[in-house]
């Protein structure tokens, strides 16, 4: 017999008359983007054309293309199913995804109107000015939708997603005590406690048959939007009966309260030929992103290493009247899967550390030259690398290589360490970027690292990597800890 468990009190949510539901609020940040875009387009264009040329332009042009690029933009999220209260409440839709999304749309514009031959009026200079407007919008519409959507669900503004949790007794209380302490968007509508799994097995067809009724019937009256079956995954029969049993009520059907879910953020269903799978960390890169990583790179480390040659040269110089030794150093370290690389670097210390105990600088380190503080002050003793980029062995933007002998250590102390050398290891990267370089003498400064670097892995894209790149020369978070 099925028996309620009295947890919907502990989840209690003010609802409006006018609460905003599921299809609602994916409609409604639709239009918002679409609207958004179009008017940075209509924007873009009269002021480009008024100071370009003293004419307002082509009007209905410029509605025409923000609508295709609008539309153009929305379609990556809408795939992914983004279009969700939870996208804005975990603020999984970041600023990365919004560039990647806005210059894939720009693209995608540009290569229709040149394709289709309505091209004429789409000016170079004016599809930059919309490119840096359009961006600007959207990234301010998608921080204030975030902030929005947080205040808007728990003032009720915002329906949440109605419960019907059923399962054994012990996941049911963990599963609402977690939901208790994180859950913004989710409401308990009721819970319903099963008989242990190996007497579920067992029970005749028609009491099983009672105990799904009173769980559907129980779900109609809630208006659930979805179910949630909570039951040790080691009972395949019991799960399999409960959830083919709830699948007259019109709602999703979920599987929770296991453990391995939470540990791996990137669970997907997936399939091996014929055989159905569920992946619980997909390759750092398919074939086809890694061969657009690896021409972005290279493209990019030729242009940089001809650009920044007279910087290079000049440093070379003043090193060698600055100090004895030799002007280039050359280290060990470790690059994808593991594979030993020896790393370009400008000398700045007396010392060339390379063996199974390298000493870290730190502030006011006595083995720094006085050139070398300016070059590793201002990152100009990384340039050399992109040698290593257009050799293949490293890449312009990804976790940073550290000296052999500081993996090793590390490997030992740091869980999932190893982990960040599944891709190849960059001149700069979304640690640093963010503040996190210099000496790493205690095992937290390098966990703090490592969380940037991992995150980098699981959300690589193009995008990403320009961000990274133009935020390492721009931001003050990227000179911090330069010792």
């Amino acid at each position: 017999m099925l028996v309620e468990v009295g947890y919907t009190e502990r989840r209690s949510f003010r609802r409006t008359k006018y609460a905003v539901g599921k299809a609602g609020f994916s409609s409604a940040v639709v239009f918002l983007e679409i609207a958004v875009i179009t008017f940075a387009s209509l924007a873009s264009g009269i002021l480009y054309h008024l100071a370009a040329y003293g004419v307002v332009g082509p009007v209905i042009d410029f509605v025409h293309y923000g609508l295709l690029t609008g539309a153009c933009f929305i379609l990556p999220f809408a795939y992914r199913g983004q279009y969700v209260v939870e996208a804005y409440l975990d603020r999984s839709r970041c600023f990365a995804k919004v560039l990647a999304a806005w210059t894939y749309a720009i693209l995608t514009m540009t290569l229709i109107g040149f394709l289709a031959n309505i091209t004429d009026s789409a000016s170079r200079g004016w599809l930059l000015v919309f490119y840096a407007v359009g961006l600007g919008a959207l990234a301010v519409l998608n921080v204030s939708l975030h902030e929005w959507v947080t205040r808007a669900v728990k003032s009720g503004l915002v329906a949440p997603r109605r419960l019907l949790l059923v399962g054994d007794a012990e996941r049911l209380a963990q599963f609402v005590a977690r939901v208790s302490n994180e859950g913004l968007g989710i409401e308990i509508a009721s819970a319903m406690c099963l008989p242990a799994p190996e007497d579920l097995e067992q029970i005749s067809e028609a009491e099983f048959r009672n105990n799904m009724n009173e769980a559907i019937l129980r779900g109609r009256e809630q208006a659930v939007s979805d179910v949630v079956v909570l039951l040790d995954p080691r009972h395949d029969k019991a799960l399999r009966r409960v959830t083919e049993g709830l699948m007259e009520l019109p709602a999703a059907i979920h599987l929770g309260g296991w453990s391995i879910i939470d540990s791996f953020p990137g669970l997907r269903a997936d399939r091996i030929g014929q055989l159905k799978t569920l992946t619980l960390v997909r390759s750092p890169l398919n074939v086809f992103e890694d061969g657009a990583k690896r021409l972005f790179d290279f493209i990019l480390a030729l242009v940089a290493l001809v650009l920044v040659s007279p910087v290079l040269l000049l440093a070379v110089v003043a090193l060698k009247l600055d100090s004895p030794g030799p002007a280039f150093f050359r280290q060990r370290r470790r690059g994808f899967n593991q594979q030993e690389f020896r790393i370009w670097k400008l000398r700045t210390m007396t010392t060339l550390d390379d063996g199974d105990k390298v000493v870290q600088a730190t502030a006011g380190d006595a083995r720094i030259t006085r050139i070398g503080a300016f070059l590793r002050r201002t990152n100009i003793d990384e340039l050399p690398q992109l040698l290593n980029v257009l050799q293949g062995e490293m890449s312009l933007v990804g976790p940073r290589p550290h000296a052999v002998a500081h993996d090793r250590r590390y490997e030992r102390t740091i869980d999932r360490y190893a982990r960040r050398l599944n891709v190849k290891p960059g001149i700069t990267g979304w640690a640093q970027v963010n503040g996190f370089r210099g000496p790493t003498l205690a095992d937290e400064a390098m966990r703090d690292r490592l969380r940037y670097d991992l995150y980098y892995i699981d959300h690589w894209s193009i995008a990403f990597d320009l961000l990274i790149l133009l935020m390492t020369v721009v931001s003050p978070r990227a000179y911090r800890n330069a010792y």
